[in-house]
C-alpha cells in the first residue's frame, strides 16, 4: 500500500472510531403493511402502570398496560439513552389480527423479545418501550415488529443515542424544554 493510501486508511479508521459504532447505524424508514394505518412514533411522557400482562419470552416476562393514550412529544426516530424515557408506536389496523406476535429486537441481540396480543380493526394500538431500569439503557438501534403468521405488520428501528446529543428530550415532560 503506497504511504498516502495509508495515511488515508488510518484517517478513515481513527474517524470511524471517533464516531463510534451507534452514529453509523441510522434508523431505516418506518415499514407498514397496507392494512395498517402508522399513526404516531417516537418519544413520549412516561405513564403509570395499570397492569402486567403476562409475556414469558420477554426478559421481565411481562409488560405493562398503560393507562391511557400516550401523547406523542416528539415525532422522531432518536431516542435518548436516559432512564424513563418511554417511546414506540402507535397504529390502527384496519382487519382484525388475533394473537398477533410483537418483537423487540435490542441492540446486540440475537433473537427477540417476543409477546403475542390481538389488533382490533379501528382500534388504536400503542406499542412502546421504557427504560424502567439501567441494563436496559442500550444505545444502539432498537426495532419495534408486528407480524400475523408469516405477513410483517410493521417494523420501526429507533436509534437510541447518549442524552448528550439530543439535549431537551426527557424523561419528565414538564421539563421539556
Amino acid at each position: 500500500m503506497s504511504p498516502g493510501k495509508t495515511v488515508a486508511a488510518l484517517a478513515l479508521a481513527l474517524w470511524l472510531a471517533r464516531i463510534g459504532p451507534a452514529a453509523m447505524a441510522e434508523p431505516a424508514p418506518p415499514q407498514v403493511a397496507p392494512q395498517i394505518e402508522l399513526v404516531d412514533f417516537g418519544v413520549y411522557c412516561q405513564m403509570d402502570t395499570v397492569e402486567r400482562e403476562p409475556a414469558p419470552e420477554t426478559s421481565l416476562g411481562y409488560i405493562n398496560v398503560l393507562s391511557g393514550t400516550p401523547e406523542f412529544q416528539f415525532r422522531q426516530l432518536q431516542v435518548p439513552a436516559l432512564l424513563g424515557v418511554s417511546f414506540g408506536v402507535q397504529i390502527r389496523p384496519d382487519i382484525d389480527y388475533p394473537q398477533a406476535r410483537m418483537m423487540t429486537w435490542k441492540p446486540g441481540q440475537t433473537t427477540p423479545e417476543v409477546w403475542y396480543t390481538d389488533l382490533h380493526a379501528g382500534a388504536l394500538k400503542t406499542r412502546g418501550f421504557t427504560f424502567e431500569f439501567e441494563d436496559e439503557v442500550q444505545p444502539g438501534l432498537w426495532t419495534m415488529e408486528a407480524w400475523a403468521v408469516d405477513d410483517l405488520l410493521y417494523r420501526v428501528e429507533f436509534e437510541v443515542l447518549p442524552p448528550s446529543e439530543l439535549p431537551g428530550i426527557g424523561s419528565d415532560c414538564n421539563l421539556l424544554s
